[in-house]
């Protein structure tokens, strides 16, 4: 008996101390609020980017990152073999499903078999591509899953796992328009080609339209964006994400001090309706984009703290770098998807090539808040020094490492947190060590 409550002992005891860990680089004091970071930063009101320059920063970030970021207004309207067999295999790679052999994922709690991967990969139809394909106009009706093959069950890296569907590329807000290519070969989803991202979705999530209707929602005139982390609009309908935009029937406040939107649905043929509502002109809701500053953005990152971590936006939540490009996009600036192409898409960039700690801290401590900071696999918000010269950042993270005893422990803390930058990978690397680049606008 004495042996078993001393065994049950020790597993509260380490129950306790992997959470106490887990929770040990988050910081929980007044450092973890936007108002400690914008009482300190007096001149960050100051708009960087006026409003009437953001089209032409955004054609920028577009040509830095490699045209990552789809300008769907001058898209073609037929496209050919090789384009559409480009498209299916730039997805593949993203999760390297373009080698023969088959990835040590599992499907289902079993490890994925020869025959899953070959049907996935074959129903993307590379054997038979039309010589030409008339491009269909679409926008999605609700929050929708993109995904790098056309298989709607996820692969994961573990038997047991759940959150790191290796399948998903990114999610789409509702209202988000896209291009239709191909039919996969089940006809169970199609290809289409988003703002920041090609891969397949099923047809059910999107409304079919013609392309004058399209074109409203590509370069609205009048729209809301969402400036909360999350919201659903209007209430019980579509869930967005913060920068998902809104089109606007009216582009004033109506008499009751509500907001008139349109909101696309389908038919019972996946037409679209355009469907008209009123909702409340409330904080999680801003006419165009919020001004762009530092401050703004500070404010923009504390609203997803404590939030959880979303691997490809599944779950409801953001991973690295989709939490950036939320908080940017929401005051108007459109960074690409992923965190590599986000380094490249910075205007002002610094790289941290062969630097020192001491180097890279002196840069770090002169950089301005809201800047980004980027490692292999991972992009950081910078907030600045706290009182003691810490340079702190926030962040999205899904896991990080601790060494005690000559162990190696992975803990996995999949929020959205504010740290300083030491705790490390499972080469025993502190985060600033591994800082790549910090860029900003």
């Amino acid at each position: 008996m004495i042996k078993k409550f001393l065994a049950l002992v020790g597993v509260i005891l380490m129950l306790f101390s992997t959470s106490a860990q887990a929770a040990g680089i988050s910081i929980q004091d007044n450092r973890a609020t936007a108002d400690y970071w914008v009482g300190k930063n007096k001149s960050g009101e100051a708009v960087f980017v006026a409003t009437e320059d953001l089209d032409r920063l955004n054609l920028q970030i577009r040509q830095k990152s490699s045209n990552t970021i789809v300008d769907l207004a001058n898209y073609p309207e037929k496209v050919y073999t090789q384009w559409l067999a480009n498209k299916i295999l730039a997805a593949m790679i993203i999760g390297k499903f373009n080698s023969k052999e088959i990835p040590a994922l599992f499907k289902g709690g079993a490890p994925l078999t020869e025959f899953s991967y070959t049907h996935a990969k074959q129903n993307c139809g590379l054997d038979e591509l039309p010589t030409v394909c008339v491009v269909r106009y679409a926008l999605t009706v609700d929050r929708t899953n993109l995904r790098l093959l056309p298989e709607e069950e996820g692969w994961f890296t573990s038997k047991d796992d759940t959150h790191y569907d290796q399948l998903q590329a990114t999610v789409l807000d509702p209202s988000e328009p896209v291009l239709v290519l191909i039919d996969s070969k089940d006809k169970k989803f199609v290809l289409i080609e988003s703002r920041t991202y090609t891969g397949w979705v099923k047809p059910s999530a999107l409304a079919f339209t013609d392309k004058a209707t399209w074109s409203k929602y590509v370069a609205p005139q009048n729209y809301l964006t969402v400036i909360a982390s999350r919201k659903t609009i209007p209430s019980g309908k579509a869930f967005f994400q913060m920068g998902g935009k809104v089109l606007l029937r009216a582009s004033d406040l109506q008499k009751d001090g509500t907001w008139a939107i349109s909101m696309p649905s389908v038919d019972a043929n996946g037409t679209i309706i355009e469907q008209g509502f009123n909702i409340p002109n409330d904080n999680g809701v801003v006419k165009g984009v919020l001004a762009c500053s530092e401050n703004n953005l500070i404010r923009q990152a504390f609203r997803f703290l404590g939030e959880g971590y979303g691997w490809g936006g599944l779950e409801k939540n953001v991973d690295c770098s989709a939490f950036v490009q939320d908080v940017y996009r929401s005051v108007g600036i459109e960074l690409p998807r992923d965190a590599d192409k986000q380094e490249k898409s910075m205007a002002r960039s610094i790289s941290f090539k062969n630097m020192n700690r001491e180097q890279r801290l002196e840069i770090l401590k002169k950089s301005k808040a809201g800047s980004l900071i980027f490692l292999p696999g991972h992009v950081m918000m910078y907030l600045g020094t706290d009182d003691k010269g810490e340079p702190l950042v926030i962040h999205s993270l899904s896991s990080y490492y601790t060494f005690d005893g000559g162990q190696t422990v992975k803990h996995y803390i999949r929020k959205v947190i504010v740290s300083d930058l030491h705790f490390q990978n499972k080469d025993k690397i502190e985060i600033i060590d591994r800082i790549t680049s910090v860029g900003n606008f």
